[in-house]
């Protein structure tokens, strides 16, 4: 069957589960990818039992062990937690008071 041509708009999320799912299944294209997990949904296999996260990060060279990488993450955290923040609470919407009776 010949393929048609379409536009597919994905959350950022997605794009990138695609995008590693394609280099880790060693598709061509992102395309292909998308057309044998529709192809498999369509057809009743289990389509959603991969779950890598394969190519969707990259590895320092003068690193590979990771073995700098605890630092970096908490070099990361303390300066993100440094940073002034400002936090408010929402106030609650207070109901009309009730008018009394006189009598």
């Amino acid at each position: 069957m010949p393929k048609k041509p379409v536009s597919v708009t994905l959350d950022a999320d997605n794009l990138l589960w695609l995008r590693g799912r394609t280099v880790g299944d060693g598709r061509r294209s992102l395309s292909d990818t998308l057309d044998r997990i529709v192809t498999e949904a369509r057809l009743g296999s289990d389509a959603g039992s991969i779950r890598s996260v394969v190519g969707t990060a990259d590895i320092s060279g003068d690193d590979p062990g990771l073995d700098a990488a605890d630092g970096y993450v908490q070099g990361l955290f303390a300066r993100s937690a440094a940073r002034p923040m400002l936090a408010r609470e929402r106030r609650l919407a207070s109901k009309p008071a009730r008018k009394r009776r006189r009598g």
